[in-house]
C-alpha cells in the first residue's frame, strides 16, 4: 500500500507540474503576442525573438536576454548575424535604438569554427598576399577579420588546444599585426593589466596575488582609471559589456571592478 501511495503521490505532482509549465507558457505567448513586430524586420529569427525582447525590456532595462532560454539562443543567433552583416540597415538601426549587445570580437573567436576560419584565411592570403595582415573590420568577411584579430590578440603561446598552435604555425601566420588598430576597450585594458601584474605575482596555480599592495592601491585611486573601472561597470550592469570582456576584467589582479 506505501508503494501505491508513493506512486500516486508522484504522479500528482508531475500533473501540478506539468500543467504549471503549461500555464507559464501560455501566459508567456500570450505577452508575446500583444507585441506589434515592425513591417521592415525581414529575418526570421529577430522576428520570432523581437516580442522577448521588448518584454525583456519592460522588466530588466534592456533587450539581451541571457542565454539559457530558447530567447537567449536567438539573440545569440542574432549577433552573429549582424556581424555577418546579414540584417538590413533598418533592422540594424533598430537593434541599435534598443540598446542590444553586439557581439564583441572576443565573443566571435569563441563561436566561431576554427577550421572553417583557417580555410577562408588561406583563401583571402592567396588572393592578396598580404601575409595574413587582414583589415579588423574586413566588410567582405567581418567574421574572418576579428577572427584573426583575437588570434594576435590571444598569442600564439595562448592559444589551445596545441593542435591550432600547430596549424598555423604550419602555414606561416605572422603573429605581429602591422597596421595601427585596437578597441578603445584594449587600449585602456592592456596597460591597466600590465601595471597590475607588475605589482604581483603568479601562484603555482596560475592566479595573480599582489605582493606590493601601495602601489596597486596608488594605481587604482588613480582618476583616469577610476572613470574607465566605472564606466566598464555600468556599461556591465546596462547589458553592454560582453562576457569576455567581463572575463577580462575578473582576472585583474589586486580588486574586484564589481564593487567599484
Amino acid at each position: 500500500m506505501l508503494l501505491i501511495r508513493s506512486q500516486r503521490s508522484h504522479s500528482t505532482a508531475s500533473i501540478t507540474l506539468q500543467i504549471g509549465f503549461i500555464l507559464v507558457n501560455f501566459f508567456t505567448t500570450e505577452a508575446f503576442s500583444n507585441v506589434e513586430i515592425p513591417s521592415f524586420i525581414q529575418s526570421p529569427v529577430l522576428e520570432q525573438v523581437y516580442p522577448a525582447m521588448m518584454d525583456h525590456i519592460k522588466h530588466y532595462g534592456n533587450p539581451n536576454v541571457p542565454l539559457g532560454t530558447t530567447e537567449g539562443k536567438k539573440c545569440k543567433t542574432i549577433r552573429r548575424l549582424a556581424f555577418q552583416n546579414k540584417l538590413n540597415e533598418e533592422e540594424m538601426e533598430l537593434l541599435a535604438s534598443m540598446n542590444f549587445r553586439l557581439n564583441s570580437f572576443e565573443d566571435v573567436y569563441e563561436e566561431a569554427d576554427f577550421d572553417e576560419c583557417l580555410t577562408r584565411l588561406l583563401v583571402y592570403e592567396e588572393e592578396f598576399k598580404t601575409n595574413y595582415q587582414i583589415p579588423k573590420k574586413y566588410h567582405p568577411d567581418p567574421e574572418l577579420g576579428a577572427w584573426v584579430t583575437m588570434l594576435r590578440r590571444i598569442g600564439r603561446d595562448h592559444i589551445e588546444p596545441e593542435e591550432r598552435r600547430e596549424k598555423l604555425d604550419a602555414i606561416n601566420f605572422t603573429w605581429v599585426n602591422t597596421r595601427k588598430c585596437g578597441s578603445v576597450f584594449m587600449k585602456n585594458f592592456r596597460p591597466l593589466k600590465e601595471r597590475l601584474e607588475a605589482c604581483s605575482k603568479m601562484t603555482e596555480d596560475g592566479i595573480w596575488e599582489v605582493v606590493d599592495d601601495d602601489n596597486v592601491r596608488a594605481i587604482l585611486e588613480e582618476e583616469e582609471v577610476i572613470h574607465w573601472v566605472r564606466a566598464q561597470k555600468l556599461a556591465a550592469e546596462k547589458g553592454n559589456l560582453s562576457e569576455s570582456r567581463c572575463d577580462y576584467l575578473d582576472q585583474l589582479p589586486g580588486f574586484n571592478w564589481r564593487d567599484c
